[in-house]
């Protein structure tokens, strides 16, 4: 991908191609169970960035520390995380799951700090600042409407965003032992690592009777649900995690996590435009938020 980009621009890619695809995980994940949602788009992402290498013909060989960070960012954030992340999805909504991820840049920005010795300037804070009053208006707007909050799915997507945070510090520290990894390579050893752990969890932990098989379950959806959850994968997978990497290989740490926050914000705006209906208020005063906070970003 052109370095000409700013990190900032491929952040909010991924936010904007995860955000639709939450909505997608959330349906599925409900309808089967996240376990199966999850591993399903594991598969998918594995096949796709494997295939990209093929056709990209560029293989740069990693050092060992970059492959055992690698694989164990894929399996604790990819597979491990995303099954905590998809239950919270399956309680809370994708939009009131996204939120949660507002807490995320504080854990980042303190690990790329002691880590890879990232400064946390003004600015940075003031930034984050911002991308969290988007992320509070459209907290405050889902609690006014539901009346109280729901401690399971919450405590569930905490235990998501640090498990997403640990893999993402191993995916920069990865890409610093090996520089100029792509991020297409280095999403195809995670999701050998994300695969690996479901084959672990899948016939070491679960009993025989509940474990997961895909073909019964795939059968079962209409051609049209098939072609939902294939894109759904390819786009909340595939797609974001190709420009997330990119981010996170190139930028600051608390910067990217803060942008990625606002999916809850263009997660609602989707659903405006599927249902037809204008946003309210609290959706455009998240926007502001937004706005002003990628400006000041995008001067640093």
């Amino acid at each position: 991908m052109p370095n000409s980009i700013p990190p900032l621009f491929y952040a909010l890619g991924a936010t904007l191609c995860f955000a639709y695809s939450s909505t997608i995980f959330t349906e599925f994940a409900r309808k089967i169970t996240p376990f199966w949602m999850n591993s399903f788009k594991a598969f998918v992402a594995l096949m796709a960035f494997w295939l990209t290498l093929l056709f990209m013909h560029s293989w740069q060989t990693p050092s060992m520390g970059t492959i055992i960070a690698f694989v164990s960012s894929g399996c604790i954030g990819l597979m491990i995380g995303d099954i905590f992340m998809l239950h919270a999805m399956k309680d809370l909504g994708a939009a009131r799951m996204l939120m949660i991820f507002g807490l995320q840049p504080f854990f980042l920005g303190i690990g790329g700090y002691f880590l890879f010795a990232q400064e946390f300037s003004l600015y940075n804070f003031i930034g984050v600042l911002l991308m969290i009053g988007c992320l509070y208006t459209i907290s405050l707007e889902s609690y006014k409407k539901s009346g109280h909050w729901q401690l399971r799915g919450m405590l569930l997507g905490l235990v998501a965003i640090v498990l997403d945070a640990i893999g993402i510090l191993m995916t920069r520290y990865g890409f610093d032992v090996t520089p100029g990894i792509s991020s297409a390579q280095a999403n195809a050893i995670r999701c050998v690592g994300a695969v690996g752990g479901f084959l672990l969890i899948n016939f070491f932990y679960y009993p025989k009777e509940k474990q997961v098989h895909f073909m019964p379950e795939w059968n079962k959806l209409s051609k049209n649900e098939k072609i939902k959850i294939f894109i759904g994968s390819l786009g909340g997978t595939y797609f974001s995690l190709m420009l997330y990497l990119t981010a996170v290989s190139r930028g600051q740490l608390s910067v990217i996590s803060s942008v990625s926050v606002t999916g809850p914000m263009f997660a609602g705006i989707f659903e405006c435009v599927r249902i037809r209906k204008w946003p309210s208020l609290y959706l455009i005063i998240a926007f502001t938020f937004f706005i002003a906070g990628f400006l000041i970003f995008s001067r640093l």
